[in-house]
């Protein structure tokens, strides 16, 4: 008798998994049977169920349901909810193991710091014709791992303090954490930050004239391509209309002609109408505030970490273009955790059995200009 479609090809993808995905299945105590009526015995039968329910972006209804069909495990949409909440550590195990730790980001290539990242994406609810849920990430760059997701609505806003950070860290954000505010919340959990200077929402001081940073003007003086960087103090009154200080560094560097023109480009294509003068000149330039101190890494070094903040962007667009990361499967957040690692974890095979189908099997067209 064939082999139901939907499971065809599963020994195939078990081959790109790490060789542990079983054992690791134990170790996180996925597969106990505590009644002789479980239905989900096997580490097979459970992840194969939830990358069925996230690759395919099908609710828990029809994932059992089409599961059932194909001659599986029959469970009712509630068991696997609670499967998938359970299946956190399992899933993260499984990414870790897959995802090379990137030495340009380890912890002794920082001055000991743990880099981490924030970045935030709006996703649909089903049935919904916009965007109505803003997924909070906090990720580990070195190894791609999640330290904290939260899923809120799309009114509340990009910032540090929703995450639990903590002193060693480097938090790494673009300029929709680059507020008073968010900083401040960062800085009060003993972290440092690490973000792309917002010109209009963070008025910075001289650290020694106390006068407000022209950003642009001092942008026009750079000499060529050199970073540079000059010691400013951001301030803020917080609610309790408490004066408060914080010593940082803006860290400024002229792009090369060729990605300064493709940055103009973003520039007129988001701001469109809006969009100014002073916006598209100042789309040349890369500035940064950091509160590192600048005997622990260089100006140089902070502009070339922050670069590698790209990371998680480009994991971000391929999670939303390939994946289906911006189609959240259901209205619960206790879910989502793991969701978004079979997610991360869809785009890993896919990109390991992309890899070697064309190493092995090269192009005809190849085949065909060789002959």
């Amino acid at each position: 008798m064939p082999q139901p479609r939907i499971f065809a090809e599963w020994d195939l993808v078990t081959t790109y998994l790490p060789t542990c995905w079983e054992a690791l299945a134990d170790e996180y105590e996925q597969v106990e049977t505590k009644y002789g009526n479980a239905k989900i015995r096997t580490a097979s039968d459970l992840l194969r169920m939830i990358l069925v329910h996230a690759a395919c972006d099908l609710p828990l209804r029809e994932t059992v349901a089409l599961i059932a069909e194909a001659g599986g495990p029959d469970i009712a949409p509630m068991r696997l909810h609670k499967k998938m909440i359970r299946a956190v550590g399992y899933l993260r195990a499984l990414v870790t193991k897959m995802v090379q730790d990137l030495p340009d980001v380890a912890p002794e290539q920082w001055a000991g710091y743990d880099v981490v990242v924030v970045d935030a994406t709006t996703a649909s609810r089903p049935g919904s014709l916009g965007a109505d849920v803003r997924v909070h990430t906090l990720m580990r760059l070195s190894n791609l791992e999640f330290v904290d997701v939260q899923v809120t609505n799309t009114k509340i806003g990009e910032t540090f303090a929703h995450f639990p950070l903590e002193f060693g860290q480097l938090v790494i954000g673009d300029r929709g954490y680059c507020y008073a505010s968010s900083i401040f919340g960062a800085a009060a959990r003993g972290a440092d930050v690490l973000v792309r200077l917002n010109r209009g929402a963070t008025p910075l001081h001289d650290a020694d004239s106390d006068e407000l940073v022209d950003v642009l003007g001092a942008m026009r003086a750079l000499d060529g391509h050199a970073v540079v960087e000059r010691a400013v103090v951001l301030r803020w009154t917080d609610p309790l209309h408490m004066s408060r200080y914080l010593h940082g560094r803006l860290i400024l560097q002229r792009l090369p002609e060729a990605e300064a023109a493709k940055a103009r480009k973003r520039v007129r294509d988001e701001l469109g109408s809006d969009v100014t003068a002073e916006s598209i000149e100042a789309a040349g330039y890369v500035a940064l505030f950091t509160t590192v101190d600048k005997s622990r890494l260089s100006a140089a070094r902070c502009m070339h970490l922050y670069r590698l903040r790209w990371q998680i962007e480009l994991l971000f667009k391929r999670l939303k273009s390939i994946c289906g990361l911006d189609r959240v499967p259901n209205y619960r957040p206790d879910t989502i955790k793991s969701w978004i690692y079979a997610k991360l974890l869809v785009a890993l095979l896919i990109d390991r059995i992309a890899s070697s189908t064309g190493e092995v099997f090269p192009p005809k067209l190849h085949e065909i200009a060789a002959a």
